[in-house]
């Protein structure tokens, strides 16, 4: 018996010995010690959790194996399910279309930095359009695609320099008004920052976007590759001290301009697209924010907002491109908005509240980056957006949004401005991971 006994000690020793080896397969070994009553239950279960945490921290087997040249590698991403209830009238005055959908998103984010100052990443979603990753749940239950909605390659030698190449973050200061949030730009940008004082900054940036590929044996604008080349110069400063002394409170400025090469778009799939020349856009564009801290209270905010456009090039765009002859130019878009935040929106309980109302003239705006959302995406519309969203837990919010719109003049033959009015109603429950 206790040569019996001193075998089964020793085995336990050597399972602890070599917990690497045998932590998978030990579980009818450590049953045997506890029967034979050399071993309490609780000291089998602390065995048990021994050898599955030296087998965790020194096997490679069920790891990632990273590369050396990583610094970090960070997986994210989100689901989103929708209820929308929608309402859409053209100008004739005697249809007003209604529909109720139940709709959903998922995104997959992977971004990596590498050594020397270099990056990359990628983004999948479930849907192929620029402007929306959404999916209308519908066709008794069939599979959805999933779409490539970044893959980028970033490097930056310095702390002032940053390039980037290929489907990226939208890489500008801006509103919905101008750039619709889900749109990943897709070319080449430069960004260099000028730190000043302490904490302020000034940043320019510059993008080479390829809109569209053309079959160079085309004839005239028809024969040439679409780009967009759009700069802007991003300026933030901080001002403002809590207790403590911190400076908290900020204000930005960024004014940019965009213009298209004389081209054509073709084939695009946004959610309202629209396809022809690139003639007549040459915007102007002034986003901007100021952000008070603490206003009532730690961990809250209070925002103000605000993006103006004007097309140099508006008449050409109303007059010729959308075939609208006798009408006016319509060059300016502008928005102004408020916003309310308690916490970060990344804790359980945080909240946030954010109204906005907005004016876009038919020549002022490009209707293939703007908000697919507010009025579907068309011009000659002004109304308001009315957003709120409440944490529920740390990773998961119910959000709310409602747009409401009607037109500014009235028809307007063109499809980018002939809608009347339009409501849309939103709400979203998320989940991130």
């Amino acid at each position: 018996m206790f040569h019996c006994k001193s075998k089964l000690l020793a085995l336990a020793t050597a399972l602890l010995c070599a917990g690497i080896a045998f932590a998978q397969d030990s579980g009818p070994l450590i049953d045997i010690l506890v029967r034979k009553g050399l071993i309490t239950d609780q000291e089998g279960e602390d065995l048990r959790s021994e050898l599955t945490k030296d087998f965790a921290a020194n096997s490679s087997a069920g790891k990632l194996n990273l590369g050396s040249h990583l610094t970090e590698f960070k997986l994210s991403g989100d689901v989103r399910l929708r209820h929308q209830v929608e309402t859409q009238a053209p100008q004739n005055g005697t249809v007003s279309n209604e529909r109720t959908r139940e709709r959903f998103r998922f995104r997959f984010n992977g971004d990596a930095l590498m050594q020397k100052g270099w990056g990359a990443g990628f983004a999948l979603e479930t849907a192929s359009a620029a402007d929306s990753g959404n999916q209308t749940l519908e066709n008794g239950n069939n599979d959805y695609n999933i779409y490539l909605a970044r893959a980028y390659v970033s490097w930056r030698p310095n702390l002032n320099w940053m390039f980037l190449g290929g489907k990226q973050k939208n890489p500008f200061y801006t509103t919905d008004m101008v750039w619709d949030g889900d749109i990943n730009p897709q070319g080449a940008t430069e960004i260099y920052t000028q730190f000043l004082g302490t904490k302020d900054t000034l940043e320019f940036r510059a993008s080479q976007l390829l809109m569209d590929d053309n079959n160079e044996t085309g004839i005239g604008r028809a024969g040439r590759d679409a780009w967009l080349f759009a700069q802007q110069a991003v300026y933030t400063h901080w001002f403002g001290k809590d207790a403590i002394g911190n400076v908290v409170n900020s204000l930005v400025i960024a004014p940019g301009f965009m213009i298209y090469n004389d081209s054509t778009l073709s084939g695009l799939d946004n959610e309202t697209p629209f396809t022809g020349t690139t003639d007549g856009l040459a915007v102007f564009t002034m986003p901007g924010e100021v952000n008070w801290m603490n206003v009532a209270g730690a961990g809250t905010s209070l925002k103000f907002y605000w993006d103006f456009a004007y097309n140099l090039e508006a008449q050409r765009r109303v007059r010729k491109v959308y075939g609208l002859a006798g009408q006016p130019k319509d060059a300016v878009a502008w928005l102004a908005g408020v916003g309310y935040n308690f916490g970060t929106g990344k804790v359980q309980g945080d909240y946030s509240v954010k109204l906005d109302y907005r004016s876009l003239g038919t020549g002022s705006l490009d209707v293939n980056l703007s908000d697919s959302d507010w009025a579907f995406g068309r011009l000659n519309q002004e109304g308001f957006k009315l957003a709120a969203a409440y944490n529920l837990t740390d990773f998961a919010s119910f959000n709310a949004t409602y747009f409401h719109t009607t037109d500014r003049r009235e028809t307007q033959t063109s499809a980018v401005s002939n809608l009347d009015h339009s409501q849309i109603l939103q709400l979203d429950l998320v989940v991130k991971f």
